[in-house]
């Protein structure tokens, strides 16, 4: 079945090479520092260690032990580590930047939400959380954290999953999950590329600009001003403007930009609703041409 959309995954070692070894920023009180942003979508806020209030982070700031990295709703964040793993958080998710073991190993502390890694370089990153650690041999996979378990999902290569109380070793394509108290134990995932949907990069279907809804109606002035904030790579200010949209409006564009915006932050699972539903609205002679 074909999908509503195109999808491409940048490959993340691309990005690290981009991203280093140049790590200099204003921001860094640490030298090297451990942690560069290098790409932010949405709502994403750094707390610097010993700092009590949260800042807007930056593309290119560059972070230190004992930062924390907040990812908001239908937002998220890819964090290129100073030992070449990239990282690309999910919406709702917290991480500490522990710093590095035995100048080898990056440490991250994952306190909730969901992290994607990849990493070419065996043993040089580990994923602490309440549940259970995971010491990343290579090379991709995805650490998710809920209010009562972790799960781990391996693409390819190795993870060692351990706790108080037991110990996993991970290959391709397997999983595991650890609940408090318990040793962490395999778990099957009929398609677990289907975990880290959100982590792709969709390009735009279509393009939209703000005089494509005009009009009287509230909702097209709060699609104009969605689409202004879009276009300057505001997501935030984009689904801010849309807040209270009337739900009867049937106009096809409007859902398909929607959808559009939805899929910038990779929200997969709620752009494809929207998509079909504008898709329903158009008159069936539109939807065949």
């Amino acid at each position: 079945m074909t999908s509503f959309c195109s999808r491409v995954f940048l490959p993340a070692a691309l990005v690290a090479l981009l991203a280093y070894p140049v790590l200099s920023s204003a921001a860094t009180t640490c030298d090297p520092p451990v942690a560069k942003m290098v790409s932010v979508q949405g709502n994403v806020e750094v707390r610097r260690a010993g700092q009590a209030q949260s800042q807007p982070a930056r593309l290119n700031d560059t972070y230190c032990p004992g930062d924390r990295i907040q990812v908001g709703e239908k937002s998220r964040a890819d964090v290129a580590l100073v030992n070449q793993p990239v990282l690309r958080l999910d919406q709702n998710t917290v991480i500490t930047l522990a710093g590095l073991k035995e100048e080898r190993a990056s440490i991250i502390e994952l306190a909730r939400g969901a992290l994607h890694f990849f990493s070419r370089l065996p043993r040089n990153l580990e994923v602490n959380t309440a549940f259970v650690n995971a010491g990343v041999e290579g090379t991709e996979g995805v650490i998710e954290v809920e209010a009562d378990r972790a799960t781990i999902t391996i693409f390819e290569g190795k993870v060692l999953a351990a706790n108080a109380v037991g110990r996993l070793a991970l290959a391709d394509g397997q999983s595991a999950v650890a609940e408090r108290g318990r040793a962490p134990v395999m778990r099957t995932v009929v398609k677990p590329r289907d975990a880290v949907q959100w982590a792709l990069y969709y390009p735009p279907v279509t393009y939209f600009r703000p005089e494509e809804f005009q009009g009287a109606e509230p909702w097209r002035g709060m699609a104009r001003n969605s689409v202004d904030a879009y276009m300057k790579g505001d997501y935030q200010r984009a689904f801010d403007a849309l807040k209270g949209a009337p739900a009867d409006v049937t106009e096809p564009r409007f859902f398909a930009y929607r959808a559009s915006l939805l899929l910038g932050v990779g929200r997969v699972d709620e752009a494809g609703p929207i998509w079909y539903a504008g898709s329903a609205a158009r008159p069936r002679a539109a939807r065949w041409r």
